[in-house]
């Protein structure tokens, strides 16, 4: 007796209608180029990671800390936990730490009973990065938080492909972009057990936010984007959310003049004044450390000295300071920053639509205004490394043949070129 399967008879008829093959699936473009955004972003971070410099700073002690604690391990237990993490890491960097790892294990371990008060709550303050850490670490243990940092770098690289899409750049040029992320200074500090990483993920993802919500294209989860990303910046680095989300509303009421649609500006800011001035009223009402307590945290070498009477002096004259004995004879030695500034501009506002290039400009711009309102020069490359986001997608523009014009919804009016290559719309798009 011969088992007939129940679809037997549609394969065997000649007129059943073929399987739908796996590329026809409206979703397969997209998934592809995540996948492939994912491989690429993870064999660049890798290479980040592995080179000389070392993969934590001081402040790594203390996000770890936090991220222990977070994971349910006992304070004595996070003290030491952490000291390991931050000592070996700084041990395997060149150049050596003064300290020998003994050494440095000892004051790591000891630092939470002697580092003043004021000098931990700023870091406390700012819980956004342990608590993204802490699922990896309550899981994996020790090596969970290096694991979350590799997470969240290699999910900035997948969020510069989709921003790169979304103002219109094609799929080539996106994969271009992420690859420019990670071998530019951004790609570095992605890579380091630091809350760049996540800070740089909140920075991409409240632009794309931005630029749909100013296309127009899904208002509710564009909205939601943007409020979210800015938001979660807020708690990761409060002094990014806080430029970034200011930059965004003062742009896009700047541009209300010159622009026919004033609605999808007035959104935009909308959402960024609420969300800066929602994480003020916080801070406020919490007593959370601000500009004012960093600035005596500069100024006073982490509390250790009696406070300043005049921060905002003080402030002026570190700023006039770094900008013309730090940051200018920086670009004088290495014109080739300048110039690739110089080159991204170019791409940026001439080869992308000028409703998505005046987003990553302002967002670039924050970095210069982050790195003035903490002007610690040896800190300089990791305050200002979202200054180096527009240059990515700036000099991956400056390939584009044509300017790349806002995505337009798709439109059929018969089937498809099997030579047609897919827009970004297309590849964006749900189907």
């Amino acid at each position: 007796m011969t088992q007939r399967y129940p679809d037997a008879e549609d394969v065997d008829h000649p007129g059943a209608p073929p399987l739908p093959r796996l590329r026809d699936r409206p979703w397969a473009g997209p998934a592809a180029l995540v996948v492939i955004a994912v491989l690429l972003g993870s064999g660049l971070w890798l290479l980040r990671w592995s080179g000389a410099a070392s993969t934590a700073t001081p402040d790594t002690f203390w996000y770890a800390r936090d991220a222990l604690r977070y994971a349910g391990r006992s304070q004595p237990d996070a003290d030491r936990t952490a000291a390991k993490i931050a000592c070996v890491a700084m041990e395997r960097g060149r150049p050596r730490p003064p300290l020998t790892y003994t050494e440095c294990l000892g004051y790591r371990t000891r630092l939470p009973g002697e580092a003043p008060a004021r000098f931990q709550r700023i870091f406390t303050s700012r819980p956004g990065y342990p608590l993204l850490a802490a699922p990896f670490v309550r899981v994996m243990g020790v090596t969970g938080f290096a694991a979350a940092t590799a997470a969240l770098g290699v999910a900035c690289g997948v969020a510069v492909l989709v921003l790169a899409l979304v103002i219109g750049l094609g799929p080539v040029r996106a994969l271009l972009a992420e690859t420019l992320f990670y071998l530019l200074p951004t790609g570095l500090w992605a890579s380091r057990m630091l809350a760049e990483a996540p800070m740089m993920l909140c920075v991409l993802t409240a632009l794309i936010g931005t630029v749909l919500l100013l296309r127009g294209r899904a208002v509710s989860a564009a909205s939601g984007l943007l409020a979210g990303a800015l938001a979660l910046l807020c708690v990761v680095k409060p002094a990014n959310g806080v430029a970034l989300g200011a930059a965004l509303a003062a742009g896009a009421v700047l541009l209300l003049p010159f622009v026919r649609s004033r609605r999808p500006f007035l959104a935009v800011s909308g959402i960024a004044t609420a969300v800066v001035a929602a994480n003020l009223w916080i801070s406020s009402a919490l007593h959370l450390p601000g500009v004012r307590e960093t600035l005596q945290d500069t100024f006073t070498w982490h509390f250790r000295h009696p406070d300043v009477t005049d921060p905002w002096q003080r402030l002026a004259d570190a700023v006039r300071t770094l900008w013309t004995g730090d940051i200018g004879p920086r670009l004088l030695d290495h014109p080739l920053v300048p110039a690739a500034f110089l080159l991204a501009a170019a791409g940026l506002f001439a080869r992308v639509h000028r409703d998505a290039a005046w987003p990553l400009a302002v967002a670039g711009l924050t970095g210069a205004l982050v790195a003035s309102m903490h002007p610690i020069a040896d800190e300089l490359d990791r305050l200002s490394v979202v200054a180096w986001i527009p240059v990515a997608f700036g000099l991956a523009a400056l390939t584009a043949p044509r300017p790349a014009g806002p995505p337009r919804e798709r439109v059929r009016p018969g089937p498809p070129r099997d030579d047609a290559a897919p827009s970004a719309v297309d590849l964006m798009s749900p189907g």
